[in-house]
């Protein structure tokens, strides 16, 4: 198994070009990617502007601890003003956190109930893509990065693997979760199962774990089934002739 997607890569925009079109797996993707970088961020934004700043509901300010200055009361804590800025920026980060955990339980759920379909789809590996397209702000934001650290227009770009739909004459495309290229395992005419939502086709989830058999190793488990039987019928043939064999031999006792 390939650790690094070496031999058939192909970037989206040129498979774009040539007709090989499939929507983003973003079932699996959310679930691979699990609680991110950016849930703990916010969490950790949150809970800073929660306990840190004198005067926030982690931190409140005790009238015993006025300061007493020429006569007037100085408080230690934050206006008023700067209080309400930072509660209201502590409730959007812990919103975002809320909406990033619920967001992926629900692609959990639609996971789990997607792929009790008795009907999937049965699909080969194809290729491997690099989804060099840019949608989102966070694509911008990889490929500037990508470009301060030397490491071209592409070097943090995300992988999948393209999976081809097998039995027809007008296959489908369909891709595993995107991740970065040192987890992208390619394994060659590896048999996989597509479970598509029966209302939204865009939502799908790839199953490439549950039957890790090539078609090679499958050609090559019939061919010994088939040498098996052939060496049974052999022996039982042979078996046969010396039963006949020694026939005339009883019948001249």
């Amino acid at each position: 198994m390939q650790k690094r997607p070496i031999d058939h890569q192909y970037q989206q925009s040129y498979l774009l070009k040539a007709g090989v079109r499939f929507d983003f797996n973003v079932v699996d993707t959310v679930c691979a990617r699990k609680l991110g970088m950016s849930f703990y961020l916010a969490l950790l934004g949150a809970l800073i502007l929660f306990g840190v700043p004198y005067g926030m509901p982690g931190n409140p300010v005790h009238y015993e601890n006025a300061v007493i200055h020429e006569g007037t009361a100085a408080s230690l804590g934050i206006s008023p003003s700067t209080r309400l800025l930072l509660m209201s920026l502590m409730f959007l980060l812990m919103g975002y956190a809320l909406l990033y955990v619920a967001r992926y339980c629900y692609y959990l759920r639609l996971r789990a109930k997607l792929r009790t379909d008795r009907a999937p789809i049965a699909v080969e590996a194809y290729a491997v893509v690099c989804l060099d397209l840019k949608v989102k702000f966070s694509d911008y934001l990889l490929g500037i990065m990508s470009k301060l650290l030397g490491q071209g227009d592409h070097g943090l770009c995300k992988y999948a693997v393209i999976y081809k739909e097998i039995g027809t004459e007008n296959p489908r495309f369909f891709i595993t979760a995107a991740v970065s290229a040192r987890k992208l395992c390619f394994i060659p005419e590896h048999i996989g199962r597509v479970f598509i939502h029966r209302k939204k086709n865009y939502l799908y989830t790839l199953d490439d774990s549950s039957a890790y058999q090539t078609v090679s190793v499958k050609r090559s488990a019939l061919g010994r089934f088939a040498l098996s039987n052939s060496a049974s019928l052999s022996s039982s043939n042979n078996s046969s002739s010396q039963s006949s064999l020694q026939c005339p031999n009883l019948h001249n006792k």
